[in-house]
């Protein structure tokens, strides 16, 4: 236990030393009400535009934090009863074609021109909006969570609407968001705000108000105020029903499948604001066919691969389902619907999210799947508090439940759930971070190895802190997971270690600690070059309580970041790594290593090109010692873009793993080129190959869609799968989906 003290002592230092809010008295804009009528044509020509208050002297975030920004932006904001709008005036007096990627929406900021709002109502740093768009008119809209740590989520999808036009020497960016769109609480006249402006042909990035160079420009720690003349209010119900109707032709060729499989499916989504901040989400018979398809990837660890959720209605507002640090998870959404890598019905679901004051947000979730061959029916349910503390930091409490049920009953001896309290710590200058985390798991699913109805173990404790500032970063955590942690609905990826002699997944508790440090360089000296950076990173595990440890990976690397967004990166690997059983790492089973602690070390380097230019890649080579053996892997990435319709790029991962005699040898491939267009700003296509010889498959997958409608779309996909060595069929299917948003 004086482990657990100390760390919780330090901790709490950063929370008590950087509990106060810096100043931003400086950065502030006022908001007048329109009194004439906004015309959205991206001429900004209105009287109510001219009397508005200006944003301008914008400041230096990339390459460097050091001056004022070369391409010069002046924002201005006005309102009227339905719409906040947002007119921007973007300088460029330099000849050449802006860096547009694609004319898709929800493009990447960082690779694209673009200008960018973000959004804080509740005026907390912690959660909020951001709208941005493209010279060329592309709109992109996400929600900023965990304070704008990791940039803006997109998965979040409203109308808004905006114009651009482009001219000699500037281009003009006009938007209108909908009050309706936006979560607020009334009575509120001071908002967070800031404003972002991309600019690739200076290789430039800038903000309102300064954002230091290390930290993603979404950070809401550094938003200036808009303050309103009068606190806006809710403007009436907002309501969207988005129904959808789907046809799928299917044949699965290695079931015995003799015949076309047709299969008709329809149902809705459904968006309720139940207040201006707190909202109601339905699903009923949901169908995520068009999602994106999983990029495979070549495993040659022990353990599982964590792939992320990509399924809109999961993603939405997930930082409030989002527990746990790294591969600890105690709520992961891929558990629901698909199991094994094979869909499971969801029926419905319901998602209730928002404030319920201006410092306290909850989330409730549940989601029912259906019974199918031969599995019971779930229930997916969590519900979650998070309390607002000191300036930036919160207090959340949650519990998740996975219940099977029997028609409408549920089973009794059929249950998993998960409950946990945490507490996460950021300083209002956003250099120190700190959490402290416990978790407790319940399970009975008449699984032997547990006892019936008793609490089965817990997450005893998991902790650490982070600083991050100009020059100097690192981070240290300690976590522990007992052996019987059990989240069903969660992810626990180093808990459970494989035994392929046996064919068993066994779980052994562990403690851990994951430490590293860094310093970066500025060099005045050369213009080319952002930063230099040199780091040392080491993750520990140990099954004793004597601590000994058990597995060891230690690493130290040095890169460059260039001004354009080049990168080039080297270092050097050692590993300890311990074996509980048999584990075949490679997919054949002539390489079965036997239960033993072995030694190694590997040294590698990446290169990295800019995306602002039409053609560009990246390379990674990595040689060493793998096990008792040795590993050569060749990694690369090309794409040629022709602005703005086209990119074509291919990735090949190569695998040689080299055992010494009698444990067999492996040469692995997975190939996956892709092609995407975009005729228009709303007809797209996009088609993904994939060839993995460690998973046996190629696979296909096309994508044709079309937004003949704002937020309304016609998907038509089509999917194949085939083995690699012969190209013999597996099986294959074609998915047309029509959906369509209406506002209530």
């Amino acid at each position: 236990m004086k482990y657990i003290y100390l760390l919780f002592f330090f901790v709490l230092i950063p929370c008590i030393i950087y509990a106060q809010a810096p100043s931003k008295e400086s950065y502030q804009l006022t908001i007048q009400k329109a009194t004439g009528k906004i015309v959205l044509d991206g001429l900004l020509n209105e009287q109510d535009w001219q009397s508005a208050a200006i944003a301008n002297n914008f400041y230096q975030s990339r390459p460097n934090d050091d001056q004022y920004a070369t391409s010069k932006t002046e924002v201005r904001v006005t309102y009227d009863d339905r719409f906040l709008y947002i007119g921007a005036v973007c300088h460029d007096e330099l000849e050449g074609d802006y860096v547009v990627q694609s004319l898709k929406r929800d493009f990447s900021f960082p690779i694209t021109d673009a200008f960018a709002i973000f959004l804080d109502p509740f005026n907390n740093q912690t959660a909020g909006f951001s709208f941005a768009v493209s010279p060329l008119g592309m709109q992109r809209e996400g929600l900023v969570q965990s304070g704008g740590q990791y940039g803006v989520t997109t998965s979040w999808n409203h109308k808004w609407f905006s114009k651009v036009t482009r001219h000699n020497d500037k281009w003009i960016a006009e938007i209108a968001i909908p009050f309706k769109t936006l979560r607020f609480t009334e009575g509120v006249d001071e908002w967070g705000i800031n404003f972002a402006r991309n600019d690739l042909k200076r290789i430039e990035t800038s903000t309102w108000t300064p954002v230091p160079t290390q930290y993603n420009v979404a950070s809401l720690a550094f938003a200036g105020k808009l303050q309103w003349d009068k606190a806006p209010s809710k403007t009436g119900a907002n309501i969207a029903f988005i129904p959808y109707v789907s046809t799928q032709l299917s044949k699965d060729i290695e079931a015995g499948d003799t015949d076309v499989t047709f299969k008709p499916n329809a149902g809705f989504d459904a968006k309720i604001a139940l207040s201006s901040s707190l909202n109601l989400d339905l699903t009923v018979n949901p169908d995520f066919s068009q999602v994106d398809v999983d990029r495979q990837v070549t495993n040659l660890d022990r353990f599982s691969i964590f792939l992320p959720e990509q399924r809109n209605f999961f993603l939405e507002n997930s930082d409030l389902f989002r527990y746990g640090i790294g591969p600890v998870r105690p709520f992961f959404s891929r558990r629901i619907g698909l199991s094994g890598g094979e869909l499971i019905p969801i029926l419905l679901g319901a998602r209730l999210t928002g404030n319920l004051t201006d410092n306290t947000r909850i989330g409730l979730m549940s989601v029912q799947t259906e019974g199918v061959a031969g599995t019971k029916s779930q229930n997916f349910s969590v519900a979650t508090v998070q309390q607002k503390v000191l300036a930036r930091s919160n207090v959340t409490g949650f519990l998740v439940n996975r219940q099977a049920f029997t028609g409408f009953s549920p089973v009794k001896n059929d249950y998993n759930r998960v409950g946990g309290v945490e507490f996460n710590f950021r300083s209002t200058d956003n250099k120190w971070e700190a959490f402290l985390q416990n978790h407790y798991t319940f399970t009975n699913r008449n699984d032997p190895s547990f006892e019936q109805g008793k609490l089965a173990s817990r997450l005893e404790f998991v902790g650490g802190f982070g600083y991050d500032d100009r020059n100097w970063y690192g981070f240290l955590a300690l976590e522990r997971v007992g052996t019987n942690y059990t989240p069903d609905v969660g992810y626990a990826r180093e808990l459970f270690h494989r035994n392929d002699e046996l064919g068993t997944s066994n779980p052994l508790g562990y403690w851990a600690s994951l430490h590293f440090a860094g310093y970066r360089f500025y060099p005045e000296q050369w213009e080319k070059i952002r930063n230099w950076y040199v780091q040392f990173e080491q993750k520990v595990f140990s099954t004793s309580k004597k601590f000994s440890i058990t597995d060891r990976t230690s690493l130290i690397e040095s890169g460059i970041n260039f001004n354009d967004g080049a990168f080039i990166m080297g270092t050097v690997r050692n590993y300890a790594t311990q074996l509980y059983f048999p584990t075949n790492i490679t997919g054949s089973m002539d390489s079965l290593l036997q239960a033993d602690t072995y030694h190694f070390s590997d040294a590698g380097f990446i290169l990295r090109s800019s995306k602002r230019n039409r053609f560009y890649g990246e390379l990674q080579t990595f040689y060493g010692g793998f096990y008792n053996g040795n590993r050569l892997r060749i990694r690369t990435d090309l794409n040629y873009r022709i602005q703005p319709w086209g990119r074509f790029g291919v990735a090949v991962n190569y695998n040689e793993v080299r055992f010494p005699e009698g444990f067999g040898d492996a040469r692995l491939f997975l190939v996956g080129p892709i092609i995407e267009l975009t005729f228009t700003n709303n007809l797209f296509f996009t088609n993904f190959f994939q060839y993995n010889t460690q998973s046996e498959n190629f696979n296909v997958n096309s994508r044709l869609q079309w937004r003949f409608a704002p937020m309304s779309d016609l998907f038509l996909v089509f999917s194949d799968n085939m083995h690699s060595s012969d190209f013999s069929q597996r099986d294959w299917g074609v998915v047309m989906k029509l959906s369509y948003w209406l506002t209530l």
